[in-house]
């Protein structure tokens, strides 16, 4: 590595330091590296010490689980290829991740969590939802990981709140019933698979600030943690299950609390 490059590691190697991922087993990685795009590195050098630095802090046995989500396939005919699809808007590092040869990715066309370490192979045996018991969601859950969100703020970055919306329940969502074409070895086949979605037939708008009241009380009981890098790069942390604690809070209280407004559904039944 050459100076520059040297200096980034080192930095970024710190700021994990910081947001307490030293010594973490099981981490969820969501990124933006748009704030870094005009440091002087090669973007595949980057990448590589983002990736490698990570796995220096966390030490041996590490699991990192990323997005691998393509929604773009959602309502086509096309093929999802665990191995080959493309993931669509997860960012360069979750891309730069699943083409590793070391890597699994769950079998949903939609919304696919991919990982490479020691935990991958629990990601063999999930349900075809999205999410709730059994999605990848529930077992990184289980392994009590850590969300470390890399130049996004976990408040626009935060898909685990849809978990909690399909086990809680919520009234402006339902479970969809999807046929969609998959790659199985060397075959074709037209497979069922589940998402929870938003009633189209009403007026349902999300919160304006989204997550901020969840991490506003994240915050205020200290179960967030954040730094800003020397290079501009802000990286933030938080265990997955804290954050599930404390919305399950506020959907307990209020079942409408991630809506700019309470809705009066009436469904027929």
């Amino acid at each position: 590595m050459n100076k520059v490059e040297k200096n980034f590691y080192k930095d970024i190697l710190n700021a994990y330091k910081k947001t307490k991922i030293k010594d973490c087993k099981n981490v969820y990685v969501t990124s933006n590296l748009k704030s870094i795009g005009r440091l002087k590195i090669l973007k595949s050098k980057k990448l590589d010490i983002i990736f490698e630095s990570l796995i220096k802090v966390m030490g041996n046995k590490y699991s990192i689980f990323f997005p691998g989500a393509s929604m773009n396939l959602c309502n086509t005919d096309e093929v999802f290829d665990q191995k080959k699809t493309l993931s669509n808007k997860m960012g360069p590092f979750a891309e730069y991740l699943r083409t590793s040869k070391k890597v699994f990715r769950s079998l949903h066309p939609f919304w696919s969590i991919c990982c490479v370490g020691k935990n991958k192979n629990i990601l063999k045996n999930v349900s075809r939802h999205a999410y709730g018991a059994g999605s990848p969601w529930s077992k990184m859950l289980e392994l009590d990981t850590v969300q470390l969100n890399i130049g996004i703020n976990p408040e626009n970055a935060v898909t685990l709140i849809h978990h909690i919306e399909t086990v809680v329940g919520v009234p402006y969502r339902y479970n969809k019933e999807f046929l969609h074409p998959v790659k199985l070895g060397s075959k074709i086949s037209m497979e069922k698979f589940y998402l929870s979605v938003r009633f189209k037939k009403y007026k349902i708008e999300k919160r304006k600030k989204l997550n901020k009241h969840f991490f506003d009380e994240m915050r205020k009981k200290k179960k967030l943690n954040y730094y800003k890098s020397s290079n501009g790069l802000e990286i933030w942390s938080f265990k997955m299950r804290d954050f599930y604690k404390i919305a399950l809070s506020f959907f307990i209280k209020d079942i409408y609390n991630y809506l700019e407004k309470p809705m009066n559904i009436n469904l027929d039944v």
